[in-house]
């Protein structure tokens, strides 16, 4: 079910009234992509040349499998990173863009057109409530990062870190864009969690596979967009009940 509202994301994304709100975030992501992937390349390899140099000599033969197990590992920071990172520069577009797809699925494209005023009153809230949700994100994520920079170090018990990333990834992303059509319905961001954990299985398995799209180069452009929309029908159609609109 996660997966049919993601693909359906990619669908409402070139309707008439919603590729307009794709346009400039899609730029600003492309810019946003360039850098931080130079980047992440840069520190793989340094990652990789620091653990080698403390990598008992009689381990050297499996250093093919460490490399795999940090490369996974930071393929999830990056994805993580970049959605974090593009939600916040392009957030109030975003609002804008769930605005419009919540509008041609609740049915109501007849209403009076978008105004310059409400556009902007719209824009700004999702980057206020964008900023205000890093209050919950940043520290949470400081730990699993901890818990998992620790756990790294532990023979065996290392082999479950990238799982730990990919599951808090996972639930973090689901709340991120679910919390774009609860903004504009007037749903504070508690109850988006309480909703969220009423079905877990539902919001894990959309914010996975939106993780995953994010770590692929290229089609991590889309997918943010794509999540946006994905969220608002899976939010019209699963966690919506009598809220402002």
């Amino acid at each position: 079910m996660g997966l049919t509202h993601f693909l359906n994301g990619f669908k409402l994304l070139t309707a008439p009234g919603v590729r307009l709100w794709v346009i400039i975030p899609l730029l600003l992501n492309l810019t946003l992509f360039v850098g931080l992937t130079m980047y992440a390349i840069q520190q793989f390899e340094d990652l990789m040349g620091w653990l080698f140099n403390y990598l008992p000599g009689w381990l050297e033969f499996i250093a093919w499998l460490f490399r795999i197990l940090f490369g996974l590992l930071l393929a999830v920071c990056y994805a993580y990173t970049f959605t974090l990172v593009g939600n916040l520069i392009a957030s109030p577009f975003y609002g804008l863009l769930a605005n419009a797809v919540y509008i041609k699925l609740s049915g109501k494209e007849d209403e009076a057109p978008l105004t310059f005023k409400t556009a902007s009153v719209i824009a700004w809230q999702a980057f206020v409530r964008e900023v205000q949700k890093l209050g919950y994100f940043l520290p949470r994520l400081i730990g699993v990062l901890l818990l998992c920079l620790i756990l790294s170090f532990i023979p065996l018990v290392n082999f479950v870190v990238p799982a730990i990333a990919f599951l808090w990834g996972a639930w973090s992303l689901a709340l991120q864009y679910l919390d774009y059509p609860a903004d504009i319905n007037c749903v504070n961001f508690k109850t988006v969690r309480q909703r969220a954990g009423s079905d877990k299985g539902l919001s894990f398995t959309f914010g996975s596979i939106v993780l995953l799209g994010s770590t692929v180069p290229l089609l991590n452009l889309l997918v943010m967009p794509a999540a946006v929309a994905g969220a608002t029908s899976l939010w019209v159609e699963h966690f919506k009940q009598d809220d402002c609109a």
